[in-house]
């Protein structure tokens, strides 16, 4: 069961899919924070992408 979601990993759609859906929570999140003029709170939105770079880190095809 692990080596399947390792293979799904792999594909070009299981590594940037994540991605994606980061972007677009980031995208509201920034909206969100403007039209609420919470200004004192856009830094929350980067707090994640340590833990994103390091996903897409781990995940890139090694060269051989």
């Amino acid at each position: 069961m692990q080596a399947d979601h390792v293979s799904k990993r792999e594909t070009p759609i299981g590594r940037w899919l994540p991605l994606s859906f980061y972007s677009v929570n980031f995208t509201i999140w920034i909206v969100t924070a403007i039209v609420a003029a919470a200004w004192h709170l856009l830094w929350l939105a980067v707090l994640p992408l340590p833990a994103l770079s390091i996903y897409l880190l781990r995940t890139r095809k090694e060269s051989e």
